[in-house]
């Protein structure tokens, strides 16, 4: 288990303002009418109860939630999510505009959420990345947004902010297999520069080291990566500097298996 958060550093981001900043994310522009909804309050750091009984579920992100083993109170991280979304979003009325990968498991909504006549359809979800509350988590349902989701992240990832300042949360570099291999059945976030893309026997592998059982590697089928337009559609290349998340998977190494393309970020740029 990875170390608790810092008392600190939450007191330091416990009551940050969600007022916007100056690093704006590209709005997220969604086609189609909105439904005009009232929260009543927010019931975990990423979901929210309607007036109507409904829970919606913010699409294509994820809050902090204590880890298995640890309770709820033990891990403050999850009640700071909890309460800023509160405070951002109970008794208030949001347009709400629902993903295409709606429900969820669970039967809940999930969806985008704004203000009234905001630019940005994803906008409550981005104030709450862009101060570290929230991560994005590379799933179906944030397919919409992912553009505006991943950059609203990747400022608060740069800065340290909120759960990016926590151990248990920091990015992970990705060439060292040892550390990741700790880290077995966990959701993780790491970088590093490509040191190989292949195929092979149906599956296509990208290494961030020259001894792949060393060092993180991503699988994908070779049918999902023709979908997502070939490494060169995913931005991989030898020597490409990428951010990816997923599940770590011991076999051999550590692996996090790809099934949607926002897992996988190009840092750098795509030019030689």
């Amino acid at each position: 288990m990875g170390p608790a958060p810092r008392s600190l550093a939450i007191a330091a981001w416990a009551g940050v303002s969600l007022a916007p900043q100056a690093a704006q994310a590209l709005p997220c522009a969604l086609q189609g009418a909105a439904e005009t909804v009232a929260v009543e309050r927010a019931i975990e750091g990423d979901a929210v109860l309607l007036d109507d009984g409904r829970i919606v579920r913010l699409a294509g992100v994820s809050a902090p939630k204590a880890p298995l083993g640890l309770a709820p109170q033990d891990w403050p991280l999850e009640a700071t999510a909890h309460d800023a979304l509160q405070r951002e979003a109970g008794g208030r009325v949001f347009e709400l505009r629902t993903a295409a990968a709606s429900p969820d498991r669970r039967g809940r909504v999930l969806g985008y959420m704004t203000g009234l006549d905001e630019p940005d359809h994803a906008g409550l979800a981005t104030a709450l990345l862009k101060r570290g509350l929230l991560r994005v988590a590379a799933d179906a349902a944030g397919r919409d947004c992912r553009a505006t989701l991943a950059q609203a992240e990747a400022a608060a990832v740069a800065a340290r902010l909120g759960l990016w300042s926590e151990p248990y949360y920091e990015v992970q570099n990705a060439s060292d297999g040892a550390a990741l291999a700790a880290l077995d059945g966990r959701f993780v976030v790491a970088e590093g520069r490509v040191a190989s893309a292949r195929t092979s026997a149906g599956r296509a592998y990208v290494n961030f080291g020259r001894r792949w059982r060393a060092a993180l590697s991503l699988s994908l089928s070779e049918a999902t990566l023709r979908r997502f337009g070939g490494f060169e559609g995913l931005g991989v290349s030898a020597g490409a500097r990428l951010r990816a998340r997923g599940v770590v998977e011991m076999r051999n190494g550590p692996v996090i298996r790809v099934s949607e393309p926002a897992q996988i970020e190009r840092l750098d740029s795509r030019k030689p």
